[in-house]
């Protein structure tokens, strides 16, 4: 199945660009990343226009990129504007492939279709990072599996019961509470715990363990894969704003079919100067999406084989599984909108 190439993807955060080169493969296309010297990043094509030599091999020279196999050097537009050979004439055709970046949040957006069509107000904002009433962490994961089937994994969070013993609760599963959408490209998983007793995830936060509480995970999808998961405790029936929240942001990239750069930052609302605490939450986060959920996924990957469309082989489908078909939908006709000529099934 092809990538939704008009949307912006999330390429790096903010502080993993500077003036190292990082070189990474997004929607199957070889990119190279890094800041000019005074702070503006770029993304260009991996590949040099001379020898198709990865341009990640070579190295900054001011705001230029030498090629490390011929010294051909290109600029931030992705313009030679050096050939060290011969007469030094430039050829005309000797240009790579720039991308549209924007930086928002701590997040380092690019937009891999029509530059044209690269409007920056359709970026989803994590006003979260960077805010002073919340302390966050974040982390990086290299999935071997497709980003769709880690929308799906996000969108059914009753999985925790079961993959993750740090969620598990005396109870059973959360509930699922089917709710509308606010618009057609938006998609909401609500799963609730009502008057319930904190599990172990929360009685590390503080929630007292003998004490009846509200629980919610509700996740926030926008196409192609980048998801809020407002997860919060109050006591019974108390409004949001009295309990702790740990609004967390997935945004997942494709590299290929089947393999996925997965981007993780988790926020909270309380105790935002501990940073013993942050230190904590950043090894349960790295624990939890490193040695629970990736293998669980991976293993999926392996065992649906090269494919990227899981609805295509008619798994059995329980409630819980709306959202996530309903996100694969709006993929779909996304996909049809913007590559009509191309067989999407």
């Amino acid at each position: 199945m092809p990538f939704i190439r008009n949307a912006w993807y999330a390429a790096g955060w903010s502080r993993e660009i500077g003036r190292k080169l990082v070189a990474r493969t997004l929607l199957n296309e070889p990119v190279v990343m890094f800041r000019t010297e005074s702070g503006q990043a770029v993304a260009l094509a991996d590949r040099c226009a001379h020898r198709f030599a990865p341009l990640s091999r070579g190295q900054l020279k001011g705001d230029t990129l030498e090629c490390g196999y011929h010294g051909l050097c290109y600029d931030a537009t992705g313009a030679c504007v050096l050939n060290p050979h011969g007469d030094h004439s430039v050829p005309r055709a000797a240009r790579v492939k720039s991308y549209k970046l924007a930086e928002r949040d701590g997040i380092v957006w690019i937009w891999m279709g029509d530059p044209a069509s690269a409007d920056e107000g359709r970026i989803r904002q994590f006003p979260q990072f960077g805010s002073p009433a919340f302390a966050s962490v974040e982390g990086y994961l290299p999935v071997k599996a497709n980003y769709q089937l880690i929308s799906d994994n996000l969108l059914d969070l009753t999985h925790g019961q079961y993959l993750h013993p740090m969620f598990t609760n005396p109870a059973g599963p959360a509930t699922f509470e089917p709710s509308s959408d606010p618009d057609p490209d938006t998609v909401w998983a609500r799963f609730m715990r009502r008057s319930q007793y904190p599990n172990k995830y929360f009685q590390f936060l503080g929630f007292p363990a003998d004490k009846l509480g509200d629980h919610r995970n509700c996740m926030r999808w926008n196409a192609p894969a980048v998801m809020l998961l407002d997860v919060g405790m109050t006591d019974v029936g108390r409004p949001e704003s009295e309990g702790i929240s740990i609004p967390t942001a997935h945004l997942l990239t494709p590299e290929t079919e089947t393999t996925t750069h997965y981007f993780w930052a988790m926020s909270r609302d309380f105790k935002q100067s501990d940073e013993a605490l942050s230190k904590q939450l950043l090894e349960i986060g790295v624990n939890i999406f490193n040695n629970e959920d990736k293998p669980m996924i991976e293993a999926q990957q392996v065992a649906i084989g090269n494919t990227d469309d899981l609805l295509s082989l008619k798994p059995v489908l329980l409630a819980t599984d709306s959202p996530s078909v309903r996100a694969r939908r709006i993929v779909l006709r996304l996909l049809r909108e913007e590559q009509p000529s191309m067989q999407v099934a």
